[in-house]
């Protein structure tokens, strides 16, 4: 690993340096080799002192391995920092670990008012040697904690400064703490439906027992859609018509703003929606995730496809440890439009956040192609999911 290097020189070596001359000219003249001599080690001291604080750390190497571990709240992990030393040995030195306040280092207070903790852990290494540093830590509350920064300091071998190591890149090491979920009120009640046969406008898929008509036959239409009796009886092709149902699914969508700043029920958003997810899992739902959160890519905000199972389930998980008030967040509304446009149709819309009224344009929109629209609002210390119905001539903040 490359580090950014910083020399810092005791104030007294100039003093010391100014004095050895002082002596050198001074035994010239009084002609003693004692104090020549003495000037010649000072002088010597301060030589060895420079050198040393140059050379420190030009060998030091630390494996940087790429590393992601998941936690619950209150799990107990540690991070393995191995160093090698090909270069002089560093004695009685110091290393500093700033990483984020998501976990908290053993027996370490933990402050979260601060932006990042730190701990110092006593630090040598000789020439040609190993060494393995586990830095133990507790999870705290929902996040994704980062090593932000390594900072190593080698004092000098005679006392005189010391040489400081920072680390150059990011610590590839992470720690993903889960967020916890609360009650949500109603989620059985109001999921305990039967899914996959809402009727829709459109759709891929169609109800074979769901027979409505139907209508002159196209050569794009399968040929045993063909209704023969129908076809005899108005002397031309006629092709079945079925009814279109929507695929059993969830798409669950969140809305992170509260005009220009982050909502202030953010944790508990992401707690109920966590309930919901792990609900989902058990009773074996497919269901997919949108957050009003910019993202890099062809969809600009936090998207996953609709999934099962552990995997997607961790996926989920991993997506809402992320969220951070730090987040830059994209129009809730931007994201309902381009989710209407290019994103596959669930039969069931669950809604979380905040609600304009251009949220609820928009959101009417989707239940008239059969999506059935929720809401979770925050009551107390727990969710309450509940069918949201918004009635076209009342568009208003409801």
């Amino acid at each position: 690993m490359n580090w950014n290097k910083y020399t810092l020189e005791d104030r007294k070596i100039p003093g010391i340096t100014g004095f050895a001359i002082v002596l050198i000219i001074v035994s010239l003249y009084i002609q003693s080799k004692l104090v020549l001599f003495l000037a010649v080690f000072f002088l010597f001291v301060v030589i060895c002192n420079h050198l040393y604080l140059k050379r420190a750390g030009d060998r030091l190497f630390f494996e940087n391995i790429s590393e992601k571990q998941r936690y619950f709240v209150n799990d107990k992990g540690q991070w393995s920092l191995t160093f090698r030393n090909d270069g002089d040995p560093i004695l009685k030195g110091e290393l500093k670990v700033y990483f984020d306040q998501y976990v908290a280092s053993e027996g370490e207070k933990f402050e979260s008012s601060h932006l990042m903790n730190e701990i110092s852990i006593p630090f040598s290494l000789y020439t040609k040697q190993t060494k393995k540093i586990n830095l133990s830590f507790s999870a705290k509350r929902r996040g994704i904690a980062k090593i932000r920064k390594l900072e190593i300091y080698i004092p000098s071998l005679v006392g005189f400064g010391e040489t400081v190591l920072e680390s150059k890149y990011f610590i590839k090491q992470q720690a993903v703490v889960y967020p916890e979920p609360i009650p949500v009120k109603g989620l059985k009640e109001q999921m305990s439906v039967h899914q996959g046969v809402n009727v829709v406008p459109y759709s891929v898929y169609e109800d074979r027992l769901g027979y409505l008509g139907t209508r002159d036959y196209v050569p794009s239409d399968s040929f045993n859609r063909i209704h023969w009796k129908a076809s005899v009886r108005k002397q031309g092709l006629q092709t079945k018509i079925y009814e279109k149902i929507s695929e059993k699914g969830w798409i669950i969508a969140l809305n992170v703003s509260d005009g220009h700043s982050i909502t202030g029920n953010l944790e508990e958003l992401l707690s109920s929606i966590t309930e919901i997810a792990y609900f989902a899992f058990h009773k074996q739902i497919p269901y997919s995730l949108c957050i009003n959160v910019r993202t890099a890519g062809s969809t600009p905000f936090h998207y996953l496809p609709k999934g099962e199972g552990k995997e997607h389930l961790q996926k989920v998980l991993e997506t809402l440890a992320s969220i951070s008030n730090q987040n830059s967040s994209l129009p809730y509304e931007y994201m309902l439009s381009f989710y209407s446009m290019h994103l596959e149709y669930q039969s069931f819309f669950i809604h979380a956040g905040i609600r304009t009224e251009d949220t609820n344009r928009m959101l009417l929109n989707l239940s008239k192609y059969g999506a059935t629209l929720f809401q979770i609002k925050i009551e107390q210390e727990h969710g309450l999911l509940s069918e949201l119905v918004i009635h076209p001539e009342r568009r208003g903040l409801l």
